[in-house]
């Protein structure tokens, strides 16, 4: 099975408007107020397909379209009347994000963030973590663990960012979230709907193997350099942390996070 070059239309100029569009979602503020995101790589656009995300256009090159998963992508978009471009080498590098792109990129639109509909499971509370691959890498631990809801407190990562994207390797399409208000209303809805929260931290006084998560709790993870407030961890439950051996301090934020959605995953 080949490429057919008479199917897709061909664009060419960067200053095409559907160019222009997805180059606009590399900016952050612009991403920000966007309805759409930029989903790159062959990988990702499968997922987007099979997560049911409604997915605007797709620019790829020819290599890209003849390749094995681009046959494939071909026909998940003729199946879902989405439309496919061939384009340039050079306009997939003008907007990919990537030192060697794959040669296909989709703009998608946004999963839109919302409250939880129900109480049970675990949850994630996340506290202005702002590096992009632990953003997307604790999207992809909440969903191996089971995890029902992510709550993203303002200054954390936008979900959207490409970097975010790619760490998440298509979980971001999967779990659900909320973003952008403050803690307080976090704890606020968790304390009205009787979840019980766990604030992970170095200072924690029971080591997480030690703790019962009740059929509604929620791990709470901050940056590993600011961390979570005082505040926050004192309106939890209570204050875990995870044993470790020889010198260590401290771990990533999305390896303790990990780590602790495991342990609670096995002990809900």
């Amino acid at each position: 099975m080949t490429f057919d070059s008479s199917k897709p239309s061909l664009v060419q100029s960067v200053q095409n408007s559907m160019v222009k569009h997805a180059h606009s979602l590399k900016v952050p503020k612009k991403l920000k107020i966007a309805e759409d995101f930029l989903c790159e790589g062959f990988h990702l656009v499968q997922e987007a397909f099979k997560s049911g995300l409604k997915l605007r256009f797709i620019f790829a090159t020819k290599e890209g379209m003849n390749h094995l998963d681009g046959l494939e992508i071909q026909e998940l978009a003729k199946r879902n009347k989405v439309r496919l471009f061939e384009v340039t080498p050079q306009i997939i590098s003008y907007l990919s994000d990537t030192v060697t792109p794959q040669g296909m990129i989709a703009v998608v639109k946004k999963i839109e963030a919302s409250w939880p509909t129900q109480s049970e499971g675990l949850f994630l509370g996340v506290h202005q973590v702002q590096d992009a691959g632990n953003v997307g890498t604790l999207f992809r631990s909440a969903e191996a663990f089971g995890v029902k809801h992510i709550f993203l407190t303002e200054g954390c990562c936008d979900p959207f960012n490409p970097k975010v994207v790619r760490a998440a390797m298509g979980s971001l399409f999967r779990v659900p979230y909320i973003m952008g208000q403050t803690w307080v209303e976090y704890v606020e809805w968790a304390k009205k709907n009787q979840v019980n929260a766990y604030a992970l931290t170095q200072l924690g006084s029971k080591p997480l193997t030690e703790v019962k998560f009740s059929n509604k709790g929620m791990i709470w993870v901050g940056a590993e350099g600011g961390g979570l407030p005082a505040e926050l961890a004192d309106s939890c439950e209570g204050r875990i942390l995870i044993p470790m051996a020889g010198q260590v301090e401290s771990l990533n934020v999305s390896v303790a996070a990990s780590i602790a959605l495991f342990q609670a995953s096995l002990n809900q």
